[in-house]
C-alpha cells in the first residue's frame, strides 16, 4: 500500500481524514472538497478508490505512517463513539489510535491537526447552573468515552508543545443525526455547520485550542465563543426549527444527561 505523494506547488493542500467512511466524515466531505484534496482512510474500505479512499487500520503504526505521507493537514475522526463502552475499548479504539496518528504526524512534520473530541469530555457540566458551558473549564467527563476524549486532548496538547504543530480539538455535539429527542436540541451540530466548523478549524493557526462544536441553537447549552473568535466559525443553523419533531428521552445514556437535567 503506497500513499500518494504531495502534488506540486499550486495544487490544493491535502487533508487526510481518518474514519473516512464514518458518519462525520461523510457529512463534512463536500465541504472539505471545496478547499482541499482529500485522502479518506478507513479500515472498512475494501479497495482503493480513485486515490481518494485508502484502506488502512490506523492502529497499525507502519500503515499510518504510509497513509499520512504528503499530508498538509490531518482530520482525525476515527474511533468508537459509544458512551456505553468500557475503558479497555476506549483505550484501544480512541486513545491508542490517536497516539499512533500523532506519532506518524510528527514523523512527517504535518503542520495542522484537527482532533475530534466530544461534549462528553465536559459532560458533568451539562447542568442548568453551568449553561452555557465554557470550554475553558477543567474537563469533567461523564463516562469512559468522555475520559478517553480528555486523554485525546492531552495528547494533542503535548504534540503541539513538542512539535510546534497547530492542534485544534473540537468537542462535537450530535453530528450527522437529526435531534430526534428534546435533550439533543441544545447539542445539535447540523451537517452544514459541521462542514463550516471543520474548514474553520483546519484553517486556524492557533498552537493549541479546545472548542465546542454545536450549531447556533436557541437552547444554548455550550458556549461557542472561542470557536467563533479563534477559529472564525460562523454557525447558521438552529435546532429550534426541528423542535416540533423531537420527542421525549428514549432512556439513559450516561451522566451527560443527568436524570434531573431539564429537557
Amino acid at each position: 500500500m503506497d500513499a500518494e505523494k504531495a502534488e506540486p506547488n499550486g495544487k490544493a493542500p491535502l487533508v487526510v481524514v481518518t474514519g473516512g467512511l464514518g458518519r462525520v466524515a461523510t457529512v463534512v466531505l463536500p465541504w472539505l472538497r471545496k478547499q482541499y484534496r482529500v485522502r479518506l482512510v478507513d479500515r472498512a474500505a475494501t479497495t482503493r478508490r480513485s486515490g481518494e479512499l485508502v484502506p488502512a487500520d490506523i492502529a497499525d503504526p507502519e500503515a499510518t505512517r504510509e497513509v499520512l505521507a504528503g499530508a498538509d493537514a490531518i482530520l482525525h475522526l476515527a474511533g468508537n463513539s459509544s458512551p456505553w463502552q468500557s475503558w479497555d475499548s476506549v483505550y484501544t479504539a480512541n486513545v491508542w489510535t490517536t497516539q499512533v496518528v500523532l506519532e506518524a504526524a510528527a514523523a512527517h512534520a504535518v503542520p495542522k491537526i484537527v482532533l475530534a473530541s466530544s461534549l462528553h469530555a465536559s459532560g458533568e457540566y451539562n447542568r442548568p447552573q453551568y449553561w452555557p458551558v465554557d470550554p475553558r473549564l477543567d474537563p469533567r467527563p461523564c463516562c469512559p468515552y468522555g475520559l478517553g476524549k480528555v486523554v485525546l486532548e492531552a495528547l494533542g496538547r503535548t504534540h503541539a508543545d513538542r512539535t510546534g504543530a497547530s492542534v485544534t480539538c473540537l468537542r462535537l455535539g450530535l453530528t450527522g443525526w437529526p435531534p430526534s429527542e428534546r435533550r439533543y436540541l441544545g447539542q445539535w451540530l447540523s451537517d452544514d455547520d459541521a462542514g463550516r466548523l471543520m474548514l474553520a478549524a483546519l484553517g486556524a493557526t492557533e498552537r493549541y485550542g479546545v472548542h465546542f462544536g454545536v450549531s447556533a441553537n436557541t437552547r444554548n447549552q455550550w458556549d461557542t465563543t472561542s470557536a467563533r473568535h479563534e477559529l472564525g466559525y460562523r454557525p447558521e443553523d438552529d435546532s429550534e426549527a426541528l423542535a416540533d419533531q423531537a420527542g421525549p428521552s428514549s432512556g439513559p445514556v450516561c451522566r451527560l444527561f443527568d436524570p434531573e437535567t431539564p429537557e
